[in-house]
C-alpha cells in the first residue's frame, strides 16, 4: 500500500476532509491538460478544485456539433472507495435531476485508466451574489433573484434529495439572468441519517457542523444564509425588516424553529414581493394595514381617505348583506336539499340500514342517483342539473358511457331551462357530452361539440387569471386533436393554455401536462415529454397519493417517451406495472385499461419481444372488443398489430384469418391511426408472401398517410420507408428502392427507436444492391 493509501484509509492518521482535499493537490496537482481527450470531450482549462475532484472546461471533440461543458474528473477513483462511491452517486443524482434551474448532466464514464468523470452544462456566468453586486440590483431584484433557487431545492427535495452545499459559488447565474443550482457532490438522500463530514464552513448548518444528521432544514438554513449574502453583496444597506425577519427565521439554530420546507420559505418570499404580510415578521394589525396601503396605492390621497373608504366599504357590505338574507335563507333551504339527496338518496342506497342494495355496484347507485336527483329537486333544475353533471363526470370515468351520456343530456335539458342557471354551468354539461365522445372513441363528434363550445366560451391568452371553464375546454380541446392524429396542433395548444395556470385547479393542471407529454412524444420530443410527464406526476402524487390512478396514468406517459428514447426494457418494465395497477384500480373492462394493455403490447413489439408482444395485444384486442364493440377503429388497429406480432412470431397460419380479414374492411376504417397500422400489418403481410405490388400498394397508402399528416407519424417513418423500399426491391424497382433506403436512413434522427426487423432487412438489402451495382 502506498503512502498516500495508508494516510487517506478510513482508520488513517490524514482521514478528514482537510487533509485528502491537501493530499489530492500534492499528489495530483498536474491534472489533466489542455488538449486531453475525456469520452467526447477535450480539455480546455481547468475551473477549479474541490474535494470531490477537479472541474474543467471541455469541448466536444467528436465532431457531431459544438457544445462547450464542465466536466468534472475524479482524480484517482482508487483514493479511496468512498470517494468514487459519492463521486458515482453525485452523478446519478444529476441523472435523475431535470429542472430548468439545475445544471443538466449530459454525459459519464470511466477512462480505461480507471478514472470516474461525468460532463454536465456549462453556465457561462458569474456566482449569485457576484451577479447581484454587478448588475447593482436593488433589493427586491435580488430577492426575485432566488426564487428559481428556491424553486430547485424545491424540486430536489420532492426526490428526496438534499443539497447539503448551497453557497454563492454553486448557483451561478447565466447571460440571461437564469439561476442555474450546481455540485451536488455532497448531496444525500432525506430518508438517510448519515453524517455529512464534508461541508463549506461559512455556509454549513449547525448540525452539519455539530456533524449530526442532516435534514431538509439544513438545506433551509444554507437558503437563508445564501439570502443574506445576496442581499449584501456590494451594498453596505442592511435588509429591510421583513427580510431580516424572513432569514432570521431561515437561519434558526433550532431546525424546528426554521420554515418547515423550502417551499415554505418560497411563499414567504413571494409575500414580501408581493407587497403582503411576511409570515415570519408576525405582525399584528398595523403592519397587516401597511401591507394593505401598499398594495393598493392611491397616489396622493392619505392613509385616512383609505380609511374611509374602508368604512363606505363596510357600510355598503352591512346594506348588501340586509338586501340579501332572504336570498341566503333560501340558498340555506337548497343546501339542506342538497344535503338530505346525498345523504338518503344517493349514500344511503349503499346503507344496508337504510338502502335495500348495500352490495350494489358504484355505478348502479350513480345510475338511480340520476333518477332520484329529478324527483328531489322539482323546482329547482338548476340544482338538479349540477348533480347530473357531476353524476355524469363519474360515471364517465368509470367507462359507463351510456350512463354518463343520459346524464350529460338530461342535465342539458334541465340547465337550458331553468331561470337560475347561468352559462357557465350549462357549459359543463356540454363539456361532459364532448368528454364522453373523446373518452368512447368518437373524437370527430367531440370536435364538433368542442368547436361550439369555443365560440361560446373565448379564451383569453393574456389573462393572467383565465375562466377555468374557457381553460378546461382548450385542454379537452388539445386532447382531441391527438386523437385527430394533430400532436402539433395539441402541443401548441397545451403550451398556450398552460402559460396562463393561476386559479386553475392542480387537478386541471396536472391533466393538461399528462396530455402534453403524450402529444410531445407523438412528436418525437421525447426528453420534453419526460419532464411534462413528471410535473403531471407530481401534481397527481401530490392530490391523490403515489398510487392513485391519475399518478399511474402520468408515470405511462414517462414509459411511452422512455421507449420513444429507445430505453424499452426500462419503458417495458415501468409500464407493466401501471398497466397491473389499473388492473386493480379500473378492472379488465374499463376503457382505460384496454388502452393501455394495448400500448403495453404496441411496447413489445416495438422492442422486438414479439412473443410477449402478442400475449398483451390478443388481451388488448379482447378488451377493446367488449368495451368499445368489435367494429371500432381502436379495436381494428389493435388487432392490426396483434396479427403483425403473430407473424414476427413465426405464427404466421394463426395470423392468416385476420390479414384476410383486413383486407375486405380496410376501407371504412375512419381513424388515422388504426388505419395506417392496418396498411402497415397487409404491407409486411404480403412483403412476407413475395406478394410485391400488393404489399407495395399498401406501403404506398401508409406513406402517403403519413407524409400528409402532422408530426404525429414522423417517428414512424424510418419502418415505414424501409418497409416500402423492400416492396419496390422485391418489385424490381432498384433505384427506387435505394433512393427509400436513403430516406429510411435520413428519418432516423426522428425515429421511436422501436426495433422493427423491416428496418434490419432493408438495411441488408441496401448493401446487397450497392454491391451489386458496383460491380457492374
Amino acid at each position: 500500500m502506498s503512502l498516500r493509501d495508508r494516510l487517506l484509509e478510513p482508520r488513517g492518521l490524514f482521514r478528514g476532509a482537510l487533509f485528502k482535499d491537501m493530499l489530492r493537490t500534492h499528489f495530483d496537482a498536474d491534472g489533466l491538460q489542455a488538449g486531453t481527450r475525456v469520452g467526447a470531450f477535450r480539455i480546455v482549462r481547468e475551473l477549479g478544485r474541490g474535494g470531490m475532484g477537479v472541474v474543467y472546461l471541455a469541448e466536444r471533440a467528436d465532431g457531431e456539433f459544438e457544445q462547450n461543458v464542465a466536466l468534472k474528473w475524479l482524480q484517482d477513483a482508487r483514493l479511496s472507495p468512498e470517494s468514487a462511491a459519492l463521486f458515482r452517486r453525485e452523478r446519478q443524482f444529476l441523472a435523475e435531476l431535470s429542472h430548468p434551474n439545475i445544471a443538466r448532466l449530459i454525459d459519464g464514464g470511466r477512462t480505461d485508466e480507471g478514472h470516474l468523470w461525468f460532463a454536465m452544462e456549462y453556465i457561462e456566468g458569474l456566482p449569485i451574489d457576484r451577479h447581484a453586486e454587478t448588475h447593482r440590483l436593488d433589493e427586491r431584484q435580488r430577492v426575485a433573484l432566488m426564487l428559481p433557487v428556491l424553486q430547485a431545492v424545491e424540486f430536489a427535495h420532492g426526490r428526496l434529495l438534499i443539497h447539503r452545499d448551497i453557497k454563492p459559488g454553486n448557483v451561478m447565474i447565466d447571460a440571461g439572468g437564469q439561476a442555474k443550482l450546481l455540485d451536488f457532490g455532497i448531496a444525500g438522500l432525506a430518508q438517510e441519517s448519515d453524517q455529512a463530514t464534508a461541508f463549506t464552513p461559512e455556509y454549513a448548518s449547525p448540525e452539519q457542523r455539530a456533524l449530526g444528521a442532516v435534514g431538509t432544514a439544513s438545506d433551509v438554513w444554507q437558503l437563508g444564509r445564501l439570502l443574506q449574502a445576496v442581499l449584501a453583496a456590494g451594498t453596505a444597506q442592511p435588509p429591510s425588516r421583513d427580510l431580516q425577519a424572513i432569514i432570521d427565521k431561515a437561519t434558526a439554530d433550532a431546525p424546528a424553529q426554521r420554515y418547515i420546507t423550502a417551499t415554505a420559505l418560497k411563499y414567504d418570499l413571494e409575500r414580501y414581493l408581493a407587497r403582503r404580510p411576511v409570515q415570519a415578521r408576525q405582525g399584528g394589525p398595523l403592519y397587516r394595514w401597511t401591507r394593505l396601503v401598499q398594495r393598493h396605492p392611491i397616489g396622493s390621497l392619505s392613509a385616512a381617505l383609505v380609511t374611509l373608504g374602508v368604512v363606505a366599504l363596510v357600510g355598503g357590505f352591512l346594506y348588501y348583506a340586509a338586501v340579501e338574507r332572504t336570498r341566503l335563507r333560501e340558498a340555506r333551504d337548497e343546501t339542506l336539499a342538497v344535503n338530505r339527496f346525498l345523504n338518503e338518496d344517493l349514500l344511503g342506497a349503499g346503507d344496508p340500514f337504510i338502502g335495500n342494495a348495500s352490495d350494489a355496484p358504484v355505478s348502479d347507485i350513480l345510475e338511480a342517483g340520476l333518477e332520484k336527483a329529478g324527483k328531489r329537486f322539482p323546482d329547482h333544475p338548476a340544482i338538479a342539473g349540477k348533480i347530473m353533471v357531476a353524476i355524469g363526470h363519474t360515471l364517465n370515468s368509470r367507462g359507463q358511457y351510456a350512463s354518463a351520456r343520459r346524464a350529460a343530456e338530461r342535465a342539458t335539458r334541465l340547465l337550458a331551462q331553468a331561470d337560475g342557471a347561468d352559462a357557465s354551468s350549462l357549459g359543463e354539461a356540454r363539456l361532459l357530452d364532448a368528454m364522453i365522445d373523446i373518452h368512447s372513441g368518437e373524437p370527430r363528434a367531440a370536435q364538433q361539440r368542442l368547436d361550439a363550445l369555443i365560440r361560446d366560451f373565448p379564451f383569453d391568452p393574456d389573462d393572467d387569471a383565465p375562466d377555468v371553464l374557457a381553460w378546461r375546454i382548450r385542454s379537452s380541446l388539445a386532447w382531441n386533436q391527438q386523437l385527430l392524429g394533430r400532436a402539433d396542433l395539441c402541443a401548441r395548444t397545451y403550451e398556450r393554455i398552460l402559460r396562463r395556470t393561476r386559479d386553475i385547479p392542480e387537478n386541471e393542471l396536472g391533466d393538461a401536462y399528462n396530455g402534453l407529454s403524450l402529444c410531445q412524444s407523438q412528436m418525437a420530443r421525447f426528453d420534453e415529454a419526460v419532464r411534462s410527464a413528471r410535473r403531471s406526476e407530481a401534481y397527481a402524487a401530490k392530490l391523490n397519493g403515489i398510487e392513485s390512478g391519475a399518478a399511474s396514468l402520468a408515470r405511462i406517459r414517462i414509459a411511452t417517451a422512455l421507449s420513444g428514447l429507445g430505453r424499452h426494457r426500462e419503458a417495458t418494465t415501468l409500464l407493466h406495472r401501471e398497466v397491473v395497477n389499473l388492473h386493480r384500480l379500473l378492472g379488465p373492462d374499463h376503457g382505460t385499461t384496454a388502452t393501455y394493455v394495448n400500448l403495453l403490447g404496441s411496447m413489445y413489439l416495438c422492442a422486438n419481444d414479439n412473443t410477449a408482444a402478442a400475449a398483451w395485444l390478443a388481451e388488448a384486442v379482447e378488451a377493446r372488443r367488449r368495451t368499445i364493440g368489435p367494429d371500432h377503429a381502436w379495436t381494428r388497429g389493435a388487432t392490426a398489430q396483434y396479427a403483425v406480432a403473430l407473424l414476427r412470431s413465426g405464427r404466421s397460419e394463426e395470423a392468416r384469418p385476420y390479414f384476410e380479414r383486413m383486407e375486405s374492411t380496410r376501407q371504412s376504417v375512419d381513424d388515422v391511426g388504426s388505419q395506417m397500422w392496418i396498411d402497415r400489418a397487409l404491407g409486411e403481410w404480403q412483403l412476407r408472401r413475395s406478394n410485391a405490388e400488393e404489399a407495395l400498394a399498401h406501403y404506398r397508402s401508409v406513406r402517403e398517410t403519413a407524409l400528409a399528416s402532422s408530426d404525429r407519424f414522423r417517428s414512424n417513418m424510418h419502418a415505414i420507408e424501409a418497409g416500402y423500399g423492400l416492396s419496390l426491391a422485391q418489385s424490381g424497382r432498384t433505384q427506387e428502392a435505394l433512393a427509400a433506403y436513403e430516406r429510411s436512413i435520413a428519418a432516423i434522427p426522428d425515429a421511436s427507436r422501436c426495433s422493427s426487423p423491416l428496418t434490419v432487412d432493408a438495411e441488408r438489402d441496401r448493401q446487397r444492391l450497392l454491391a451489386a451495382s458496383q460491380s457492374r
